[in-house]
């Protein structure tokens, strides 16, 4: 169906960039001593667990989400099979050899390898490096500024992103209408403007962030595309541009009327909404939507336990390992349970669209595609 993007579909399938991150956060856990003491400890609650690392590493995990970076760090554990749980209680497995360790050998340059240049993986890198000092209570090392643009536009444009994006687009039928209305919501670096553009040129899109960091890129990626359409015999239309004196942030109501638009596209953006703030946030993305207008969310799901929303091992490790690394960054909030969404979606008026109205979720739970229900549904 999506014949551009479906070698970058396998790669995230089979965990090309989360290989390499996993090798390097377990590193992280054996230098710092966290699992030395999981093995010394053992049997060991969680309580207990952050109670050692705090006492004897200086952790501060009592504040801001660095104790959730060890319960991922004990998921994460448990995927590989390093530890069990069993009755609130974490077992080492005796066999540090036991699960996926190993960093990947080089494969010629067509496969995990190629991870290593992969701006995703190099951003999680410098997350990773941060952790200690971050787990110590630290400041967050990467913030939505400036200084940090360059750093969160070569992440937010790697090619797993970028797949994706194109993906949702297609699933959100935005060409099937002529010049619709189109939110582009938290642009940041423009990539999904640029995704829109290219896919339907005379969207009129409006584009809207809490900060206006990014403005400038964004506006220069997304007149590059909209010349390149032109270039092709193209209408175009200028984009709206809404920044931080319309807009604070997640809780704060949408700086649009009711029904202005027909689809809203949302990539890497759910994971920093307060889990408080959730069900209104998505409230207000309903309110904006047209009836029968699609939403396209680019998330991750945490794993659940019986791995009915995220079935795939890489893709477990994935949302896992990418949850601990980007903790490091300002207003993480972590990804969110698949079960949970869907309800919280429902409850805001969302069902699923076409083409599976039935479920709303894709790639086990990376994607997500909404139909804003009519007002008779």
């Amino acid at each position: 169906m999506i014949d551009d993007v479906t070698g970058t579909l396998r790669d995230i399938q089979r965990g090309t960039v989360a290989r390499w991150l996993l090798a390097d956060i377990l590193e992280l856990a054996e230098r710092e001593g966290i699992l030395a003491r999981l093995r010394r400890l053992s049997p060991v609650s969680s309580d207990d667990l952050c109670a050692a690392l705090s006492a004897e590493l200086g952790y501060a995990l009592d504040k801001g989400n660095r104790g959730r970076m060890i319960s991922l760090l004990l998921a994460l554990l448990a995927e590989c099979r390093r530890v069990t749980e069993a009755g609130g209680l974490w077992w080492w497995s005796g066999d540090d050899r036991t699960g996926v360790a190993e960093r990947p050998e080089d494969d010629g340059g067509n496969g995990d390898a190629s991870a290593k240049a992969d701006p995703q993986y190099l951003f999680f890198q410098e997350c990773v490096r941060a952790a200690p000092s971050y787990l110590r209570g630290g400041a967050a090392s990467v913030q939505f500024d400036r200084q940090h643009a360059g750093a969160w536009e070569r992440f937010l444009g790697c090619a797993e992103f970028r797949s994706c994006r194109a993906v949702l687009l297609v699933l959100m039928g935005i060409e099937t209408r002529p010049a619709p209305r189109v939110l582009d919501l938290c642009h940041g670096p423009g990539w999904g403007l640029e995704a829109v553009i290219r896919r339907a040129a005379s969207a009129r899109l409006t584009a809207l962030d809490f900060t206006d960091a990014f403005r400038a890129m964004a506006q220069a990626r997304a007149e590059r595309a909209q010349a390149r359409s032109r270039q092709r015999g193209q209408e175009t239309v200028p984009i709206d541009w809404k920044g931080a004196d319309a807009w604070q942030g997640f809780g704060c109501r949408l700086p649009f009327p009711d029904a202005a638009f027909d689809a809203v596209l949302f990539t890497c953006g759910d994971p920093y909404i307060p889990a408080a703030r959730r069900r209104d946030v998505y409230g207000e993305v309903a309110r904006v939507l047209a009836p029968g207008g699609r939403l396209g969310i680019l998330t991750r799901c945490r794993p659940d336990p019986g791995a009915r929303h995220v079935a795939s091992f890489w893709l477990r490790i994935s949302a896992l390992a990418h949850d601990f690394a980007e903790s490091v960054c300002d207003g993480w909030e972590g990804f969110a349970d698949a079960e949970a969404n869907a309800r919280m979606f429902a409850e805001a008026g969302f069902r699923g669209a076409a083409p599976a109205p039935n479920a709303m979720s894709l790639l086990d739970s990376s994607l997500w595609l909404l139909r804003k229900a009519s007002v008779d549904a």
